[in-house]
């Protein structure tokens, strides 16, 4: 497949055209979109698989709006094939990620199905569902001895919210429960629904459920849904974004919390904190497939205790550690990276600067074991005057 042959849809009123020979690249597009149509009107389930990725976002700009349109298109699809792999592989396998030119991609997929798109002379903005030919991917991990599970976890429902003072609001100017219906939660290892909150919840009950109430949070499930129940709460502090993630997943108890400065726009921090947030949804029930069960009295997020029992563990211990990076497109990929690393929680970020990011976080664990993780993932993690110093390779 070649991009060049892409179908432009109209758009503002022109009339469509057509780029190069790619008759059957078009057809392939309008079929996916047709296909998407029909299943969404009749409430089927057939794109609901861990080869489709959903509302990929598109924005990209260049010379004019055909070439933007182009390279809008190559980045969404490697951008959504990535995350069909992580979704496949285990954590541990995440630093054999296969290196596929844009070609190599494009003959992986299977359809892609515009859901909304915009441009101007020289920007290309969308949102793009991408679905993938399972059998070529799964030859493709099986060629290069890459170990892959399509097992997923239960359904769980998530119920954002955002509290203002002494009500409780279904959105606020930060956009949060947008932020979580941006993302592709039905296709992910961890299938999520979200949920509305109802007209009689109050803030004393959610802040009862985030102080640790058994029973309001009980009777909160009871109320919502049967499947396990995540009420995700995020809200603006000052120069901060925090989030909270409390109550039950499809691995068990989370007790999860997160803080992250911003300078800028409120509702890019919280699309950047619902992503992270639910990354550490998936990432819990990743670690749980690829490594044996948590031993007796292991911890979650919170530091709550799963199955309280007597005899020796590894406990969460509390790790602080300056990380160095060369500039902020960095630090945003180490962090992406951190959050993937395996047995990694509750990371936060106390101080950033240029160069350097004070955090930390929760590793169940010993240093040892850590250091190994790291290792594996890319980073080399040393002590250094007393401190404990993450960078890339």
């Amino acid at each position: 497949m070649n991009v060049a042959d892409r179908q432009i849809a109209p758009e503002f009123g022109m009339a469509g055209f057509q780029l190069g020979h790619g008759a059957l690249r078009a057809a392939r597009v309008a079929l996916s979109a047709a296909l998407a149509v029909i299943f969404l009107s009749s409430g089927a389930l057939a794109a609901d698989t861990l080869y489709v990725v959903a509302k990929v976002s598109v924005d990209a700009t260049d010379k004019d709006a055909v070439a933007a349109k182009a390279k809008g298109m190559e980045q969404a699809e490697r951008d959504a094939f990535n995350v069909v792999l992580k979704r496949l592989m285990p954590i541990s396998a995440y630093a054999q990620l296969p290196d596929l030119n844009q070609q190599n991609v494009e003959e992986l997929i299977e359809g892609v199905s515009i859901r909304s798109e915009r441009n101007s002379t020289t920007r290309y903005l969308a949102s793009l569902d991408v679905s993938f030919n399972s059998q070529a991917v799964k030859q493709l991990l099986d060629s290069q001895n890459i170990p892959y599970s399509e097992t997923r976890a239960e359904a769980i429902s998530i119920l954002p919210l955002v509290l203002d003072g002494e009500s409780v609001k279904v959105e606020g100017a930060e956009s949060w429960r947008q932020a979580w219906e941006d993302l592709d939660l039905a296709d992910s290892v961890t299938p999520a629904t979200i949920l509305q909150p109802r007209s009689n919840l109050t803030a004393e009950t959610v802040k009862s459920v985030l102080g640790g109430d058994a029973q309001a949070f009980a009777l909160m499930q009871t109320e919502y849904s049967y499947a396990p129940l995540v009420v995700a709460v995020g809200e603006v502090d000052g120069g901060k974004f925090v989030t909270r993630l409390i109550g039950a997943d499809s691995v068990g108890p989370i007790n999860y919390g997160h803080t992250d400065t911003f300078n800028g726009n409120a509702k890019d921090a919280a699309r950047a904190a619902a992503a992270v947030a639910f990354g550490i949804i998936e990432n819990r029930w990743k670690v749980t497939q690829d490594q044996p069960a948590a031993p007796a009295g292991a911890k979650s997020e919170g530091g709550t205790d799963q199955t309280p029992q007597t005899g020796a563990t590894e406990v969460p211990r509390n790790v602080e550690a300056t990380v160095q990076f060369t500039g902020l497109k960095d630090w945003q990929e180490i962090r992406a990276r951190l959050m993937q690393v395996a047995g990694i929680q509750g990371l936060e970020v106390n101080a950033l600067s240029a160069r350097a990011a004070s955090i930390t976080f929760d590793y169940a664990g010993s240093l040892g074991k850590l250091q190994t993780e790291l290792g594996q993932s890319g980073f080399a993690f040393d002590e250094k005057d007393g401190t404990f110093v993450l960078r890339s390779k």
